[in-house]
């Protein structure tokens, strides 16, 4: 690899998390962002533990241009933190001043970072993101736009509205370096996979500044069995929702509630310390107010024309039956104290 210039002005990291990559579909990624009109890049190739064969062709492909950087991770960290791995690599680099985030297997408009960094220097903009094409595992286009297949309004949201519902991809989008120390270290889950770093990182931005919204598909995101997250049509809408809740057959487990419940958690604890979340978190679970409090933030959604009515009222739905179980527990834990005295 080359030095990281400290002569440039701009330069842009991009973490590119890999784990068990298509070669086809890595090897044209890795052409569509060395086709960037924007060159002044370096990007770091973190590998989860994929295959030894995959490796060594990444070791390969990687090789042939020195702004690429491949190192394989000692122990699986899933997607999350390996591209939380990858931010902390560049925020030792001081010369980085932005960070781009890449997957495995989609393919970048040779504008992308340039368009990206426009925008945030047309809003003083802390995150950047775009539309995204839709694309199946052999290239073909399924749709024009994610943000229209998935009913997205992004320019309607604010940190409270994306503790709702995530309208931020990751793969689109370019975060500025005052981002990194705010962001860093990711918040801990409970179970992998609860919520991803695009979500999180939006969040962050969202609650320090501002996000730029680039409504052009800068991206072709591909759409096949192995996506960790992939898109959904009109998702977020009752109809989808319901659609959800009857192919599981009526079955409520309680856990998106609880995902909601603990990123806001994380949210609220990391930049309101000294106050008491509880009275700030609309998912706090010492509230037993049955949902409303989630009502009212998905009225508010609904208002501004965020977009997320199906998943507000999958979520009170989520809270109310939480709170009248903890109800439950309580009359019952009551009623067995004169037994035991």
């Amino acid at each position: 690899m080359s030095q990281i210039n400290d002569f440039d002005p701009v330069q842009i990291g991009i973490v590119l998390a890999t784990y068990n990559c298509d070669r086809g579909h890595f090897t044209t990624q890795i052409r569509s962002i060395q086709n960037q009109d924007f060159s002044q890049w370096f990007c770091l190739i973190t590998d989860d533990g994929s295959k030894p064969e995959i490796q060594d062709y990444i070791a390969q492909l990687a090789a042939e241009d020195s702004r690429f950087i491949f190192q394989i991770q000692e122990t699986n960290l899933g997607s999350y933190h390996n591209f939380e791995y990858g931010l902390k690599f560049f925020r030792q680099h001081k010369q980085i001043t932005h960070v781009a985030f890449a997957d495995q297997d989609d393919i970048w408009q040779p504008q992308k970072l340039s368009r990206l960094l426009q925008a945030m220097a047309n809003t003083k903009a802390l995150l950047a993101h775009s539309d995204l094409a839709l694309i199946d595992g052999q290239g073909q286009e399924l749709h024009p736009s994610v943000w229209q297949y998935e009913k997205r309004q992004p320019e309607n949201l604010d940190a409270e509205l994306l503790l709702l519902r995530n309208t931020v991809t990751g793969c689109s989008a370019m975060i500025a370096r005052s981002l990194f120390d705010d962001a860093l270290p990711f918040p801990p889950q409970a179970q992998s996979g609860d919520w991803y770093h695009d979500h999180w990182l939006a969040i962050v931005a969202a609650h320090r500044g501002a996000i730029a919204h680039v409504r052009e598909p800068l991206v072709q995101y591909r759409q096949h069995g192995q996506n960790v997250v992939g898109a959904e049509k009109q998702a977020g809408t009752i109809r989808k929702e319901m659609a959800l809740w009857l192919a599981k057959k009526g079955r409520l487990t309680l856990q998106s509630y609880r995902i909601h419940r603990d990123l806001s958690q994380a949210f609220f604890q990391r930049f309101y310390p000294d106050r008491k979340t509880e009275l700030l978190n609309p998912f706090a679970e010492q509230k037993l107010d049955f949902g409303w409090a989630i009502l009212r933030l998905g009225c508010r959604s609904f208002a501004r024309g965020y977009g997320s009515q199906g998943i507000t009222l999958r979520l009170w739905l989520n809270k109310f039956i939480f709170d009248c179980r903890r109800i439950g527990q309580r009359l019952r834990s009551y009623l067995r104290q004169p037994a035991a005295r």
